[in-house]
């Protein structure tokens, strides 16, 4: 569905069970594992102001979830009213960042007070002012001030490039080397090889030549050109593997060439969905929609990438689930949904391989804009998906994880509930988009509880080797992140 269909279809069924009473104010999109719904705020329109009643989900059918009740309408417009201050955007007044960045100066601030009144891009002007110094004393102090730094994604990898230039003059290469690390991960998620060839040529100076050729970085680097070669044939995609020769002779005659320029869109997000791609060369990014509007980059596809499978999985009117823009030059090749239906009919392995292809693409958005896994790298998030195993629907109670023994998975719930039991007792459940036991799944813990399936759930399964070897090969910051899960 639309923005528009959405307003459409919840302000229809307001009118119907509400009246005037009750005013939609803004709706948003939020990413489930299993799908995408879309929230609204539901208002009682007053001469003063607004007031809140609560939120409103409705799924990609129209469908509302949890509808209004008449007590909880009474309720909201019987509590005290509190009035909130305006937001204001932080960043209105601080100019434009290059300004900054040319007109700093690099004297350390005098009082700890003056850092607290700076806004986020001068401070990060003042932390790369302290960092371009030679002063010891200077260089202390940026490196105190910019982890703080480290949740713009937008000058994340800068700032981890600043921290090593940091601690190189500080004379702590091993610190240097793991912040280097940190930032090849960041270009060799957006493939931007000419950045990562001159932090791989830094790093081979740093380590030498025996330590350099078992970097990361240098594998990365590999990875990153290897992954760049364009593909001869759309055949080479990993779901046409299993097409016979007068299917690919069908697709192959079908097919059309797109070029496309960098920044040039390829869809919109929202938009109707009428083709499936595979990129021949470049690079196409999956940017994502965010709920306090713009978009984010979540990811970066290379040759060989199918997208657009919603066109031939989707019954209806099946809609973009995000924007891909052209990150360099791009060719793409095209294939009509209508043609492409016609050889799955025929091919229930290939039509099976995409329809995995559009769960993990589901849960891989889902991931991407998680509080803590939307932190990790795209590298990270695609071993994490690579743990998967399996994704199944419960029609009766399932044992996921039994209790007092070290599990064989981990799981995700995309849809349902999960019930944690002692014994016959209930003790807790796990709903929606939450995780049930990653840690113990990662270090072979035994858990006190265990973890079983109600009816109509689905469940994805992760590996719990695959965890550990996960765990195992990972910093300690991801590790952490990981743990944290569920």
């Amino acid at each position: 569905m639309t923005r528009e269909e959405v307003l459409q279809a919840l302000s229809a069924w307001l009118r119907a069970e509400f009246g005037k009473v009750i005013a939609v104010r803004g709706v948003r999109r939020v990413r489930h594992a299993a799908g995408t719904t879309w929230i609204a705020k539901l208002v009682v329109p007053a001469s003063t102001a607004d007031i809140a009643v609560r939120d409103l989900e409705i799924d990609e059918e129209g469908n509302v979830q949890d509808p209004l009740t008449i007590d909880e309408l009474i309720e909201a417009v019987q509590k005290p009213r509190v009035v909130e201050a305006t937001e204001t955007d932080p960043f209105a007044d601080s100019g434009d960042l290059g300004d900054l960045m040319g007109g700093f100066d690099d004297e350390a601030p005098k009082q700890e007070d003056d850092l607290e009144a700076l806004d986020h891009d001068a401070l990060y002007a003042r932390a790369a002012g302290l960092a371009a110094s030679t002063d010891r004393a200077s260089l202390k102090k940026a490196r105190d001030l910019m982890p703080r730094l480290l949740s713009d994604p937008d000058k994340r990898t800068a700032v981890l490039v600043w921290m090593a230039v940091v601690e190189r003059k500080l004379d702590n290469v091993p610190i240097a080397l793991q912040h280097l690390e940190a930032a090849a991960r960041e270009f060799a998620d957006r493939f931007d090889l000419p950045a990562l060839q001159k932090l791989a040529a830094l790093t081979h100076e740093l380590m030498g030549d025996e330590e350099y050729g078992r970097s990361t970085i240098k594998r990365l680097l590999e990875e990153s050109r290897e992954k760049m070669r364009p593909v001869a044939s759309i055949f080479e995609c990993p779901q046409f593997l299993a097409l016979g020769p007068d299917d690919r002779d069908f697709l192959g005659d079908n097919l059309k060439l797109r070029a496309l320029k960098p920044g040039e869109d390829l869809v919109r997000e929202g938009e109707p969905s009428r083709n499936v791609f595979v990129i021949k060369s470049g690079l196409i990014g999956v940017h994502l929609e965010l709920p306090e509007g713009g978009t984010r980059l979540v990811r970066t596809c290379y040759p060989g990438w199918l997208l657009g499978e919603s066109s031939v999985l989707v019954p209806d009117d099946p809609r973009c689930t995000a924007t891909l823009r052209a990150e360099t030059e791009t060719e793409v090749w095209v294939i009509e949904a209508s043609l492409l239906k016609q050889v799955l009919g025929e091919n229930p392995d290939v039509r099976y391989r995409i329809e995995a292809t559009k769960h993990l693409h589901r849960i891989d958005s889902f991931f991407s804009m998680h509080e803590s896994l939307g932190q990790l790298e795209a590298i990270v998030r695609d071993e994490l998906l690579a743990c998967i195993r399996r994704i199944s629907a419960m029609d009766a109670d399932t044992t996921l994880i039994s209790a007092n023994e070290p599990p064989t998975v981990a799981c995700l719930v995309m849809k349902g509930e999960v019930a944690l039991l002692e014994g016959e007792k209930v003790v807790g459940t796990v709903g929606a988009d939450r995780f049930v036991g990653v840690r113990d799944a990662m270090h072979a813990i035994a858990p006190p509880v265990a973890a079983v399936a109600r009816p109509g759930s689905t469940v994805a399964f992760f590996d719990a080797e695959m965890l550990r070897a996960l765990g195992e090969k990972s910093p300690e910051a991801v590790v952490a992140v990981l743990e944290r899960l569920g």
